[in-house]
């Protein structure tokens, strides 16, 4: 009796693995432990096989998504789209340092005020969901003029209830050693 229930438990793996591969059971097949090992290896492979290509979709996506134009010469509606991603990225991934990435720290005035604004609102809320829309990327001398309407609602921690935020804002950007970077943002105190 003993010996029975091994022979049982492989044939039935054998009759799972093979409806599992073609679709359908076959019986008529002997169960054995060198078809059972080609099954497993053959199954193992190809989920392997699965996991490469999803892996690589990932990175190709990562990739094609945003490219780094932000380093372009001149200021342009890539540079803009890149700028409010990463802005609201940021907001979505609850990642202060992400949103900040895209501020310039060195030629916005009262930056250190400003990133202390933005990481206590980060810790107000818990999380944020964004809607933005560009309405207007264009130069003025050497600079970029980024015009979006944002909207945002804002989850604090506990139980209070969410806060709705819309605005235009104002961005300005300038080309520095790495790439375009925002250096003034009105109205500054949307995200506070």
């Amino acid at each position: 009796m003993k010996s029975f229930f091994p022979l049982l438990l492989t044939f039935c793996l054998y009759a799972f693995a093979q409806e599992a591969t073609s679709g359908q059971s076959d019986a008529s097949k002997p169960a054995s432990p060198d078809n059972l090992q080609s099954i497993k290896t053959s199954t193992d492979s190809a989920s392997t096989g699965n996991r490469k290509s999803k892996n690589q979709k990932k990175s190709k996506s990562k990739s094609s998504d945003e490219p780094d134009d932000l380093d372009s010469v001149t200021f342009s509606e890539g540079v803009a789209n890149i700028v409010i991603s990463r802005i609201r990225n940021g907001l979505e991934g609850h990642g202060p340092r992400l949103m900040l990435s895209v501020f310039d720290a060195d030629k916005m005035s009262d930056y250190p005020n400003f990133e202390n604004q933005t990481e206590a609102f980060f810790a107000h809320y818990q999380s944020f969901r964004v809607h933005s829309r560009i309405i207007q990327a264009t130069t003025e001398g050497d600079k970029g003029i980024l015009l979006c309407d944002f909207e945002m609602e804002a989850i604090p921690v506990g139980d209070a209830p969410p806060v709705r935020k819309q605005d235009q804002l104002r961005f300005e950007l300038e080309r520095g050693s790495k790439g375009w970077k925002i250096v003034d943002l009105k109205p500054r105190d949307f995200f506070s």
